[in-house]
């Protein structure tokens, strides 16, 4: 009989960001290629319902150094799916131009690639093909694929990885806007991590909408000296005016002082929800 695979989903086809990070991922847990099967997908919210049923587990990205967050991660969290966030990956982004043939830029008509990848080149993209348009796709492997089957003059924006995967040529190298582009990955799973001693937890939760329910909130972390790594507020889709919160605090949930904090926001907040708790991705990681 043959070994049961561990089936781990990222956003497709191959050659992605986020298949990168799984790379990343993976190589740091130490699995073997027989332990587990990359299983590609073309939705970030279909990926994140999928685990605990057709997937073990799955990365998502989460946020860009340059954009901010994802939002679509954010929201599924908020809509309910039962995947709990086990890691993170941080990876460099580095953006380049893809082309099937030779081609100044000023014959280029349309540059295709994910939204954020589009964005964070734009300087670029308005210095050097004002007029070509810019068209989103599900992400920079498509844009490449699609580039790839192409004979109009159109280009990509992605990874180096994928003119070999595609067979394009590098047009220009290192396009984005910035030098400190980094994207931050979830790893969600049926379950979170156990405790490591160098951890953070991820929350989601609303409180009344009156003055200064956020602050009372918030002061149970600064009570006990908590640091908060990531806050940010979502619609909660029921009313306008009302908001969700996602907290990223240092420290995991089974350990004090945050275990008694967390159990005080459950008390006072009108929805609270645990998204999990997870070691500390270092950038040192990435040269081992």
């Amino acid at each position: 009989m043959g070994v049961c695979k561990i089936l781990i989903g990222f956003l497709g086809p191959t050659g992605t960001f986020t298949e990168e990070a799984l790379d990343i991922w993976i190589k740091k847990q130490g699995l073997s290629p027989e332990e587990y099967k990359k299983v590609p997908h073309f939705s970030i919210a279909d990926m994140m319902n999928a685990v605990g049923k057709s997937l073990d587990a799955a990365i998502v990205p989460v946020e860009n150094s340059l954009e901010g967050s994802v939002n679509i991660t954010v929201d599924s969290f908020i809509r309910g799916i039962d995947a709990m966030i086990k890691g993170e990956v941080i990876l460099p982004i580095t953006q380049n131009l893809l082309i099937k043939k030779p081609i100044p830029f000023h014959e280029i008509k349309e540059v295709l690639s994910h939204p954020q990848a589009l964005f964070q080149c734009r300087e670029f993209l308005k210095e050097h093909m004002p007029a070509a348009r810019l068209k989103e796709v599900s992400s920079t492997a498509e844009a490449a694929r699609l580039v790839s089957e192409s004979e109009d003059n159109i280009a990509a924006i992605g990874n180096k990885a994928l003119s070999k995967i595609y067979g394009l040529r590098i047009a220009a190298e290192s396009i984005q806007d910035s030098n400190n582009n980094m994207t931050r990955f979830y790893v969600l799973s049926a379950e979170d991590e156990k405790v490591t001693g160098h951890d953070k937890t991820a929350v989601i939760f609303s409180t009344e909408n009156k003055p200064g329910s956020l602050f009372r909130a918030l002061k149970i972390f600064a009570e006990r000296e908590l640091n908060l790594t990531k806050i940010e507020s979502r619609p909660s889709r029921r009313m306008l005016g009302e908001y969700i919160f996602l907290l990223e605090i240092e420290g995991h949930r089974l350990e004090e002082p945050l275990k008694s904090a967390l159990e005080e926001l459950e008390l006072s907040a009108n929805f609270f929800k645990i998204l999990g708790s997870y070691p500390v991705f270092e950038l040192s990681e990435l040269k081992k």
